[in-house]
């Protein structure tokens, strides 16, 4: 079973793409990004919804960071809470979580890694390109995608995956995490064990 599948949904992103590539939003926090061993070091982001982070900053503690919590928006851009308002809507989600966009230069890429923690596992995930010209691949071991903007895929981010930008334009791409019981992790009826 492939652990990554397109659902039966898109968005217009244009919008949403015009002000992400104009915006200065990417880079405030660079926990994800930051050392030579992290798979995301050459990537900037943006963290739209997740754990209140200001406490951690504060106190320089970040070992409970990955724990058990709710998220909650950290950044106001009404065109991405619309598009999670209607992945919510498609998928019957019980529950929103984190809301991540990420940013590869040209030649860059994101690391073959498997997601850990908390949040990692209590969510399924929704991959989003909003800026993915031809060249921009999303791979796992047996598998790779090179996705259309505002299409939608579901994905095992407990696989061993990661990203080739081999595009001459920055790459950019949403990930959503959604608690829902509609499809299975990816992106299948339940039930479905075909592809």
């Amino acid at each position: 079973m492939k652990p990554v599948n397109k659902l039966k949904i898109s968005f217009d992103v244009q919008g949403v793409k015009s002000f992400l590539e104009e915006c200065d939003l990417f880079g405030e926090y660079t926990q994800r990004s930051d050392g030579d061993t992290s798979p995301h070091k050459e990537m900037t982001d943006i963290w739209v919804r997740y754990k209140d982070p200001k406490p951690h900053i504060e106190s320089g503690d970040w070992s409970e960071f990955m724990g058990c919590h709710e998220s909650v928006w950290l950044k106001d851009i009404p065109a991405i809470k619309d598009l999670c308002a209607g992945l919510m809507g498609f998928l019957n989600g019980e529950k929103l979580g984190g809301v991540l966009i990420t940013k590869l230069p040209p030649g860059g890429g994101i690391a073959p890694h498997v997601d850990g923690g908390w949040h990692a596992a209590e969510y399924d995930k929704y991959y989003v390109p909003l800026k993915n010209a031809k060249g921009a691949e999303f791979h796992f071991d047996d598998c790779f995608i090179c996705p259309e903007e505002g299409d939608v895929y579901a994905f095992r981010n407990d696989k061993n995956h990661w990203v080739e930008n081999n595009s001459n334009e920055d790459r950019i791409a949403m990930v959503v995490c959604i608690k829902q019981t509609k499809l299975s992790k990816e992106g299948l009826c339940l039930g479905d064990t075909q592809q």
